[in-house]
């Protein structure tokens, strides 16, 4: 007898442990840079979150891969006017405590997304939400918007829970909603582990589950895909797009972004309220040596704060090329600059970003120091305009340029909404809201052009490079793929080939 049930161990202790590796080795292991700052989508409109979260969550709507928005909790949503648009709700969605979405839901978290600063930025021109039916839900615009449905695609977006919210359950460690996959475990937030959810209304994901590591250095990422620790990592740095390439084992892709690396000017602090003294900087910077040298090519010079794969960018414009002399000159008509500081995040790109920028401010007399922040504390201080310089991507979901502009240049926008060059311009405001109530694609483009022609000669922010992203991948992982419009991944479709 105790022979067999020595065995009946053995058999359980095997069998058990075998069916756990199959299940861990089917999650899909991706590798990031930065800590999320939260699991609240409404309350960070910032990458390392949202990039998490589109998996925890849905949108009323959403892009297919032409850029147009299509129905994703809505059912389907039809103009009623130009300012009053009628959604059909969907009544087959389950939520991952298994509550059925209703348009309570829906309008609960549209009022609270109207709440919070990183939301509200994008659905300011709701003038009214309401209920007409059981599974319909009218919005009444102030007035009409171009923009406004991309907007509503956005992952900071999300449709929560109302209930689980007034609860009380805090949304930053355990969100809950109706997307792929259900969070885990959240841990100290350098490990964020998702299970596959099994009633997601789009189906069942391919796999177990997501994994999302915390690996700020490029090298230790790198050195994970390499290991086979992780999966897939992003934002490999061009200098190490060969040892991919190299390694039989893994994948290299280009994908190619909506993502402008920028330089930011406080306009607050008084070295940087001169326009002149904005302008010699944005001369100096060796926006050539940055793509050559840390890009490897791999990219472009940036023109415009707007990629030139957003609707409503404007790539034939004048813009000041590095000229060190003509700098020097508009220096010596000013105010002697005081030291500045450059902040950055912690991700080595651009602080390589930033010693070449020191450099040069060096050639034309600006002495500046450069100081490596983390990011919850970077993103925090930036707000209350701390900084003198920092430096960041924007990352753009939709492709259309209002979300660009609105954040980052509109004077309502100032702070934690996302303009962080504490810029205000009457005139660039009066454009934005026009271009925004216009809904002709010609005269939007016209306002547009307008607009960058201001940002271009006031340089609250310096474009440096449009960026091409690349991706290491395990070539065990199938399926890859993103939207080519809004830039986000489809992890459910994801699998490893050796799971079964």
């Amino acid at each position: 007898m105790k022979i067999i049930f020595k065995i009946l161990l053995v058999f359980n202790f095997l069998f058990f442990n075998k069916t756990t590796f199959t299940k861990i080795n089917n999650f899909i292991i991706v590798a990031q840079g930065s800590k999320p700052k939260s699991l609240d989508p409404h309350t960070f409109n910032e990458f390392p979150t949202l990039g998490i979260t589109e998996h925890i969550f849905n949108t009323l709507v959403t892009l297919d891969d032409n850029g147009i928005p299509s129905p994703e909790i809505a059912k389907d949503f039809k103009y009623l006017s130009p300012t009053k648009i009628l959604f059909t709700i969907r009544e087959d969605i389950k939520f991952h405590n298994g509550e059925t979405l209703t348009t309570d839901d829906v309008i609960f978290s549209l009022e609270r997304m109207l709440e919070k600063p990183g939301s509200r930025v994008i659905l300011k021109d709701i003038q009214n939400i309401s209920k007409t039916l059981d599974n319909k839900v009218l919005i009444t615009l102030k007035e009409p918007s171009a923009p406004f449905l991309a907007n509503l695609t956005l992952p900071i977006a999300a449709i929560m829970n109302k209930k689980y919210v007034l609860e009380g359950n805090n949304i930053a460690l355990k969100p809950m909603g109706t997307g792929p996959y259900t969070v885990s475990d959240w841990g100290d937030g350098d490990k964020i582990i998702m299970a596959s959810f099994k009633d997601y209304f789009k189906g069942v994901p391919k796999n177990d589950g997501l994994v999302f590591k915390i690996i700020t250095e490029n090298t230790s990422r790198l050195a994970a895909l390499e290991t086979g620790e992780v999966d897939v990592i992003y934002a490999v740095s061009p200098i190490d797009f060969r040892i991919v390439e190299n390694n039989p084992e893994l994948n290299l892709l280009h994908k190619t972004t909506t993502t402008t690396e920028l330089m930011v000017l406080n306009v607050e602090k008084p070295e940087l309220k001169n326009k002149n003294v904005r302008k010699a900087i944005h001369m100096a910077i060796d926006k050539e040596g940055i793509l050559d040298a840390i890009f490897l090519n791999r990219g472009s010079i940036a023109t415009s704060p707007i990629n030139p794969n957003i609707f409503g960018s404007s790539q034939d414009l004048p813009y000041l090329k590095h000229n060190l002399e003509k700098a020097r000159n508009i220096l010596k008509n000013e105010k002697p600059v005081a030291p500045l500081k450059i902040w950055t995040s912690e991700n080595m790109v651009r602080v390589q970003i930033a010693q070449i920028i020191q450099a040069n401010l060096k050639e034309i007399g600006i002495e500046s120091s450069i100081e490596i922040v983390e990011w919850g504390t970077f993103l925090k201080r930036t707000s209350e305009g701390v900084h003198d310089i920092l430096l960041t991507t924007w990352i753009l979901g939709v492709s259309d340029i209002d979300t660009v502009v609105s954040t980052l240049f509109h004077s309502s926008s100032i702070g934690a909404e996302g303009n962080r060059s504490f810029y205000s311009n009457p005139d660039l405001d009066y454009k934005i809201d026009s271009a925004r109530s216009t809904i002709n694609k010609d005269s939007r483009k016209v306002l547009y052009k307008e607009i960058q022609e201001i940002i271009l000669d006031e340089n609250p922010i310096i474009p440096l490079v449009y960026k091409i992203d690349g991706i290491g991948i395990n070539k065990k992982i199938e399926n890859f793929d993103y939207n080519k419009a809004s830039m986000r991944n489809y992890y459910e479709n994801m699998r490893k080939v050796d799971a079964d």
